[in-house]
C-alpha cells in the first residue's frame, strides 16, 4: 500500500493525491492549530466560578481519555465546580465505566446518569449496521452510532435543570477526521456549516438505502441530528443561554500528559487487552474499524496519527510503529456486540475481516 511520505495517509484515503516527491495534498494543505491560549481560558473560566450556583459547569463523562483530563483539569486546575453528565451506553466497556467511578470518587464531583429504554439504542445500531452491510459506504459509518448522538440533549438538559451556566468540551482538534468531511463533500471549514452539510451528504447517501429509515429507527435518528453536534440547530436553540467552552482550543493536547496525569491522579485505566487507549470506552468503535478497514483499507487512526506528524506532535516512524501495533481487529469485542444485539450470522465479521487482509500483509 502507498502512503504519503510525509504523513501516514494510504492511496485509498478519499480524494487524495501525491506530487512528484510522494507528499500527499492533505500535507500541502495543512493549516497548524492555532490555540487561544490558557490565559484566555482562564479569563472565561473566571465568569462562571463561584457564582453562587450549585455549579459552575458540565463536563459530559465516558470514561475515555480526553473527557476523564478534562474533569480533572477543570477540578483540580481551575477550581471549577463541575457537574458530570454520563450516558449509560449499553456498549460501554466495563473499564470506563470503572474510570467514571474513580473519577468522580477521587475528585468529589456530584454526576448525572441516563440512559435510552426499551432497547432503543440497540434495536437502532442492529438495524442500522445490518442495513449498512447491504450496502456498505464509508460516508455512512458513523450512522451506526446514531444512539449516542442524543447525548448533547441530556447534558444541555441536565445544565437547563441545575441552572448551570457553562458547557465545557474535551473535543480534541486533531481529532476532526479529514476524510469524512471528503465523503459527503464537505469543503468548508466554519464548524456550524459542516455540520448542516454533514446532515445533507447522510440524507442524500441514505436514501438510496431506506432501511436506515425503519420505523423504530425514526425517533432516534431525528433527536440524534437534532442535538448530535454543539452546533445543531436542537442544540442552538435548546442552549441558546448556555455557554460552550471546548478546552482544547485554548490549550495544546498533549498525549503523555493527558495519560500520565490521569494515571496518576485518578486511577485512569485501559483495559490491558487492547493496544491503544484510543476510544475504548465504546465497544463498538472496535467494529467501525473494521467497517472503515473493509471499506477504505483505513482507520481513523491513521487520519489522527497523520494529523499529529503534521503538527510535529510525533514522528512518521512512531505513527507507521503506532499503526502497524493498533489497527488490528478485536475479534471477541465485535462478537460480543452482536450477542448483545441479537445478531446471530458471524459469517459477516469472517467476510469482512477476509477483505482487509492485504492491510495486515504491507
Amino acid at each position: 500500500m502507498i502512503r504519503c511520505s510525509n504523513c501516514l495517509l494510504p492511496e485509498t484515503n478519499p480524494n487524495i493525491s501525491f506530487d512528484s516527491e510522494g507528499i500527499c495534498n492533505y500535507c500541502h494543505n495543512h493549516k497548524k492549530i492555532e490555540y487561544l491560549g490558557e490565559e484566555k481560558l482562564k479569563e472565561l473560566l473566571a465568569n462562571y466560578r463561584g457564582k453562587g450556583k450549585p455549579y459552575d459547569c458540565v463536563i459530559g463523562l465516558s470514561g475515555g481519555r480526553d473527557s476523564s483530563f478534562t474533569l480533572l483539569k477543570m477540578v483540580k486546575d481551575y477550581d471549577m465546580k463541575v457537574l458530570a453528565v454520563n450516558y449509560e451506553n449499553p456498549f460501554t466497556d466495563k473499564q470506563a465505566k470503572e474510570n467514571i467511578d474513580n473519577a468522580i470518587d477521587i475528585l468529589g464531583v456530584d454526576i448525572v446518569r441516563f440512559k435510552l429504554s426499551n432497547q432503543v439504542h440497540e434495536k437502532t445500531f442492529k438495524n442500522n449496521f445490518l442495513t449498512w452491510f447491504k450496502k456498505p459506504d464509508p460516508a455512512l459509518i458513523p450512522i451506526v452510532c446514531v444512539g449516542c448522538k442524543v447525548f448533547y440533549k441530556y447534558i444541555l438538559q441536565s445544565a437547563r435543570k441545575y441552572d448551570v451556566p457553562c458547557i465545557i468540551t474535551g473535543g480534541n482538534p486533531l481529532e476532526n477526521t479529514e476524510f469524512k468531511n471528503e465523503l459527503l463533500n464537505i469543503t468548508d471549514d466554519k464548524l456550524e456549516n459542516q455540520f448542516m452539510k454533514c446532515i445533507s451528504g447522510v440524507l442524500t447517501k441514505s436514501a438510496s438505502n431506506l432501511g436506515y429509515y425503519h420505523p423504530q429507527c425514526i425517533h432516534p435518528m431525528i433527536v440524534g441530528y437534532l442535538f448530535g453536534h454543539p452546533h445543531a440547530i436542537g442544540s442552538r436553540i435548546y442552549g441558546k443561554n448556555i455557554s460552550r467552552i471546548d478546552m482544547f482550543s485554548y490549550i495544546e493536547w498533549n498525549e503523555e500528559e493527558v495519560l500520565s496525569r490521569i494515571r496518576s491522579e485518578i486511577n485512569w485505566k485501559h483495559p490491558e487487552k487492547l493496544n491503544s487507549t484510543w476510544r475504548f470506552d465504546c465497544k463498538v468503535a472496535h467494529l467501525k474499524d473494521l467497517m472503515y478497514l473493509y471499506t477504505l483499507k483505513m482507520t481513523e487512526r491513521d487520519d489522527l496519527y497523520s494529523q499529529m506528524i503534521r503538527e510535529g506532535l510525533i514522528s512518521r516512524d512512531d505513527g507507521l510503529k503506532w499503526l502497524e501495533n493498533e489497527n488490528k481487529i478485536y475479534f471477541d469485542e465485535i462478537e460480543e456486540i452482536f450477542d448483545m444485539v441479537g445478531i446471530s450470522d458471524k459469517s459477516i465479521i469472517t467476510q469482512m475481516a477476509e477483505n482487509v487482509e492485504s492491510y495486515f500483509n504491507t
